[in-house]
């Protein structure tokens, strides 16, 4: 009765684990369908920081200077993504298709067509 199977215990008084010492690992515990890690592809980035710029554009060419919240609440930006709506505005400025003339207002840029 020393080793029989419905005995676990190795010694007197101490239990064992009734899974053998060769049982495998089965790895993670969790079960995702998705990618391990996120994959980042430059080319689809540029593509949608672009989209949202003629978005910016388009919205402030109909209607005129905004405040940053009103132009956000236009355009839906909190459906956007996290700090996307902040990237695409500040990029827009910073290539000069939209401008920013004081403090959380922002305006399409005049088109001289002379």
């Amino acid at each position: 009765m020393e080793n029989s199977p419905e005995t676990h215990r190795s010694e007197p008084g101490r239990a064992t684990s009734r899974r053998s010492s060769t049982f495998r690992d089965r790895g993670p515990r969790s079960w995702s369908p998705l990618q391990p890690g996120s994959s980042y592809d430059r080319d689809e980035d540029r593509y949608w920081l672009e989209r949202e710029i003629t978005l910016l554009e388009s919205a402030l060419q109909e209607h005129g200077e905004m405040r940053r919240g009103e132009l956000g609440e236009l355009l839906g930006c909190k459906y956007w993504g996290p700090g996307r709506f902040a990237r695409a505005l500040r990029a827009a400025v910073d290539q000069g298709r939209v401008k920013h003339p004081g403090f959380g207002r922002y305006g399409p840029t005049t088109k001289d067509v002379s």
